[in-house]
């Protein structure tokens, strides 16, 4: 009878469900919808950022197509976002419903942890396989991209600045605004690229440079848009006469911003309801940065290399080897200096 006892075990966790593969959501938009108004119609959302204003738009958009629900979203840096979680759970005090963020490592050790519902929205098979987690604990609903730029009208007649290496000129001495790159990984990431190309000289070279650096990767971009700096590094592109130096030779990073439910979400049908329409054809087409469905559009950043989305979740699980790149960089740049530019949000941020 001991020898059967294991199998009776495993056939009634199969009965119950433990073992059950979450499948891809049947029902409509406009059911799901339904659904969260009869659940109270509130939804909460941690998203990682710089601002308090930065997803605006992304709050704007579901709002509007959703009336009904009452919509919280709360910035900060990601960093911060998933220690509050992490200290809301232990704590029996979880805010968020949705949580999206750039620390990718989160999403894996939330999924192991079961802290993440298992879950595939409607369209869940149309995602990039590598910017989804095959269980359904977690998905990336957009694409950011960072590189560095230039203002193409405030050169005064000099060569721009196509790769990295021309960074280091004289020329640009003083002209060139960035993130820290020992305060934000994304951003930490890229300078390791060009590090790995070009060398510790050109760090020692970029660290006479006189960069303006602050908190936050809109800081770069604004100080550009502004007129205030020439150059912007470790920031998004933008339109013209601002240029974009990335792939061509050049590397730069894209990656997939996950995002998930938590397990002990207070409004899970609320959080399907956001999940199912941020993958939605209509919301990947009109919303989003760049879309994460391999069936909309042909010019996707999996398929260039240069693109790092590959490489860029290998390095944030790696957290040691992160905070030995960090503290290196704050040998030549100095430590970071400043607030934190969405504010200091305490604990429970959203309640």
């Amino acid at each position: 009878m001991q020898f059967f006892a294991p199998l009776t075990v495993m056939w009634a966790l199969v009965a119950s469900g433990v073992t059950a593969v979450a499948k891809e959501e049947t029902k409509t938009i406009d059911q799901l919808y339904a659904d969260a108004i009869a659940e109270g119609g509130k939804l909460v959302m941690y998203h990682g950022g710089d601002t308090p204003t930065q997803q605006d738009s992304l709050h704007a958009a579901f709002e509007e197509r959703f009336p009904e629900i009452n919509f919280t979203m709360v910035v900060d840096y990601s960093k911060y976002h998933d220690v509050r979680i992490d200290n809301q759970l232990e704590t029996d005090t979880l805010v968020p419903d949705v949580v999206a963020l750039q620390t990718l490592q989160d999403f894996t050790r939330w999924a192991k942890e079961g802290t993440l519902l298992r879950y595939k929205p409607k369209g869940f098979s149309k995602i990039f396989n590598d910017l989804k987690d095959k269980n359904g604990a977690w998905m990336a609903y957009t694409i950011f991209t960072f590189g560095y730029i230039y203002d193409s009208s405030a050169l005064g007649g000099l060569a721009p600045p196509t790769t990295p290496a021309d960074l280091t000129n004289p020329e640009w001495a003083g002209k060139i605004a960035s993130s820290y790159p020992n305060d934000d990984d994304a951003v930490l990431f890229l300078y390791t690229r060009y590090v790995e190309k070009y060398g510790w000289d050109w760090v020692t070279s970029m660290s006479n440079q006189n960069i303006t650096f602050n908190r936050g990767t809109n800081f770069a971009g604004e100080f550009v848009d502004s007129g205030k700096s020439v150059i912007g590094v470790g920031t998004s592109g933008g339109s013209a006469p601002i240029e974009f130096v990335g792939g061509n030779g050049t590397e730069y990073l894209s990656w997939g911003q996950r995002v998930g439910i938590l397990s002990k979400a207070k409004h899970p049908a609320a959080a399907k309801l956001f999940m199912n329409w941020a993958v939605s054809e209509e919301a990947q087409t009109s919303v989003v940065y760049t879309t994460v469905r391999t069936d909309i559009g042909t010019d996707h950043p999996w398929n260039d290399p240069e693109a790092n989305m590959a490489a860029f979740p290998a390095f944030m699980e790696d957290r040691e080897k992160v905070e030995m790149w960090k503290q290196t960089f704050s040998l030549y740049f100095g430590e970071v200096q400043g607030e934190a530019s969405p504010g200091f949000l305490g604990v429970h941020p959203g309640l």
